[in-house]
């Protein structure tokens, strides 16, 4: 039985992870976690028999009746997760937030399933280091991730080259004069939370997925592509010296490479299928000059130390403004570059890191 700690369990992922849990008899959570939705995370709790809870806002936890109290963590006490026996963290939440604990996860030699770009992004040097030393594994949940792992984890020592598709996101097909929040968040293949759907549209999620790439599987950034694929079948290829490749089919749901990490290295049934008869599927060369912070996310990755958590800081804060209608589609860039030619001398390490990435959000607040 593997007893599973899931970090975000009432966001996009979480609540999918949970979808995936229900169906499976050898997988067990043990402690749930979310940032605000108590409401939630208690009918969760109630319906899979969890008796330690935690969250990470704390007016959400002030908010809790004093009854509710006990079966709670407070934000401060989010580490004592690890007094409770479990096998494998599952990082469904957003953001820099889980990088602490996924480092500890990591020194208690924990399997870590992660589907949050940022920590990865922000602290992977750090990061894999550690797993390596302790022999922990690290398994990726998005969807490209999760294709590249599952081909290398076949043939680990003959790659050349590694492939990320992208689908275009809402940006492919809008009209520049209406790139609405209304219309960015209408992504033509995926369901996913307001933030990455918008990420999706400006360049930046495949940005920092090369940069996870780079990280997780030890690619220089040279030998990592990106190719535009509308139709969002084909998640990841792999190149080999003698000229081949084999490339990761599926159809475009989270719940393969969540179902993938829970049950690693098994590979479990789930009714969806593609249909080979009608399938139809093309690539061509992903257009940077449509996506204005491709180029930033891997200026800032090839930068390296705490570039890469100034990006993320800067991007937050600058998306959020746009969603809430404050800025306008293209102005996200300009404050994440503006942030970027700014960059403070910090030490790269775990504290480092979100030091840079909150001095980030800060910073980019002078360019709302």
């Amino acid at each position: 039985m593997k007893k599973v700690c899931v970090l975000g369990s009432t966001g996009s992922v979480g609540k999918q992870t949970l979808k995936i849990i229900r169906t499976l008899k050898d997988v067990k959570i043990s402690i749930l976690c979310a940032h605000s939705n108590y409401k939630l995370l208690l009918k969760q709790a109630e319906e899979f028999g969890v008796k330690k809870l935690c969250l990470t806002d704390r007016n959400a936890y002030l908010k809790l009746p004093y009854s509710q109290k006990k079966i709670f963590f407070s934000p401060d006490e989010i580490e004592r997760i690890f007094e409770h026996d479990f096998d494998i963290l599952f990082v469904a939440s957003a953001g820099s937030t889980a990088i602490k604990l996924i480092y500890k996860a990591l020194k208690l030699k924990k399997t870590v399933a992660i589907a949050n770009k940022e920590a990865i992004v922000m602290a992977g040097d750090i990061l894999i280091k550690e797993a390596k030393k302790e022999e922990a594994k690290i398994i990726p949940v998005d969807s490209e991730h999760s294709a590249l792992f599952q081909i290398l984890e076949n043939f680990p020592h003959k790659a050349e080259g590694l492939t990320i598709t992208s689908s275009g996101g809402a940006i492919a097909g809008a009209n520049k004069k209406s790139i609405t929040p209304q219309v960015i968040l209408r992504h033509p293949v995926w369901k996913m939370g307001a933030k990455i759907t918008v990420d999706s549209s400006t360049g930046m999620n495949k940005g920092l997925e090369v940069i996870e790439a780079h990280h997780l599987f030890s690619f220089p950034f040279e030998k990592i592509s990106v190719i535009l694929h509308r139709e969002a079948i084909v998640h990841g290829i792999v190149e080999f010296k003698d000229g081949s490749s084999i490339a990761y089919l599926s159809p475009p749901t989270m719940e393969i490479p969540i179902k993938y990490a829970l049950t690693y290295p098994e590979k479990t049934f789930l009714p969806e299928k593609l249909n080979y008869k009608n399938l139809k599927f093309s690539f061509e060369k992903f257009p940077e000059e449509k996506y204005p912070c491709f180029s930033l996310a891997l200026y800032a990755g090839k930068k390296g130390g705490i570039y890469p958590s100034v990006l993320c800081g800067a991007n937050e804060t600058a998306v959020q403004h746009f969603l809430k209608g404050k800025i306008s589609f293209y102005k996200i860039s300009q404050i994440i570059e503006k942030v970027l030619a700014k960059t403070p001398k910090i030490r790269y390490s775990i504290d480092g890191v979100l030091e840079a990435e909150k001095w980030a959000k800060s910073e980019a607040m002078r360019f709302v």
